[in-house]
Order: C-alpha cells, then structure tokens, then sequence
C-alpha cells in the first residue's frame, strides 16, 4: 500500500466564523503600501469586536491546543489586530510577520470570483527544480486560496503571502491579527523557558 507522510509540513487552517453583527462603519481607514489598513491595529481590543474577537479564538485555541498538541499551561494570545481593505485592481506585498507565532486572516467581504487570493509561498529551496505536470501540495513552491467570506486562515506566521490583484466592485475587507506566547514554553532540560 502506498503512503504519502506529510513530514515537516506547515499547516495552514480554514477555520469557520461568525460575522454576524458585525459593523465596520466606525472603522477609519489609512493607506498602506497597496491598499488600505485600519489606523488602529488594536481593533480586536475595541468593545464593538469582543464577538469578532471570540470568534478569532475559536480558531486560534483550534490550532494551536489541537492541532499543534501544545499542553495548556502556554498560553497563545493576541498581540496585534488590524483591518485590511483592497480596492479593485489592487494587492498586498508580499510579507510575513515577525515576532508572532500564528497569524490569521478573516475574510469579512468580498466578491467571489474577483481574485483577491492569499497566495503562500516557501522560501524552501530545492537543489533540482523540475517542471510539474500537475500543480500539487507537494511539488508546489507557491499555493493560492480564495477569500471566502466567514472563513479565516491561520497560519505560521514565518509562512511568506501575498493577495493577488483584486478585481471586485465590493471592496474586499479583511482582519489580519498576530499573535504570541506565555507562561510554560517548554519544561525539557536545557530547552526549558517560562514567560
């Protein structure tokens, strides 16, 4: 019987949420390097997003407690929040984002069909580069996901991505978030730490 082992793999999570109730209306908006971002990148620590916000944690606690079998005596917290706007015909850079350990994005409103697609790329380099006849999982040095509205997406936050061009009339409006650790990181001799 053949057997594929996904070894060493970086786990990207669609995870299900919430938006119901949700209003962006008080949100002000300031430009970024292609497109718009919220002025504050605390938004999840705003009272009119405590539901969003435990929504996020549906995911995150997923993920990490589940997923990534980490015990529960560390705790994954958010550190930054941030809302995300793309216009028709506009991107966001290719990034990634330090000093967190899981990233996520929400997708709150877009067009289906419009692009717009968060692109993961490996800076992974391979000594042989051969020419696939079928794009997959594992000869791919870049895979792309649509933004569905109610999912988000989490991710190591070392993981590099990009949106590809946006070409929706609705803009198309996202919540990025970092996240970070405390208390018992590991109790193994000569790697022990507590924050």
């Amino acid at each position: 019987m053949i057997e594929v082992v996904p070894l060493f793999s970086r786990p990207i999570m669609k995870h299900p949420i919430d938006l119901n109730g949700l209003d962006l209306n008080s949100v002000n908006w300031g430009r970024n390097y292609n497109n718009s971002i919220s002025q504050s990148q605390d938004v999840l620590e705003q009272t009119i997003f405590t539901n969003l916000k435990n929504e996020c944690y549906k995911g995150i606690n997923e993920y990490f407690y589940n997923l990534m079998s980490v015990p529960n005596d560390t705790e994954i917290y958010i550190t930054e929040s941030w809302f995300n706007k793309t216009e028709k015909d506009e991107v966001h850079h290719r990034h990634w984002h330090p000093n967190s350990i899981i990233s996520g994005i929400v997708f709150i409103e877009c067009e289906e069909n419009a692009g717009g697609h968060t692109s993961f790329i490996t800076s992974k380099y391979e000594t042989m580069e051969f020419e696939v006849n079928e794009a997959n999982l594992y000869n791919s040095k870049s895979w792309s996901m649509p933004p569905i509205n109610g999912e988000m997406l989490l991710f190591p936050s070392s993981v590099e991505h990009y949106v590809t061009p946006y070409t929706g009339i609705t803009p198309r409006i996202t919540l990025s978030f970092n996240t970070f650790v405390k208390g018992n990181i590991n109790k193994q001799s000569l790697t022990r730490l507590s924050l």
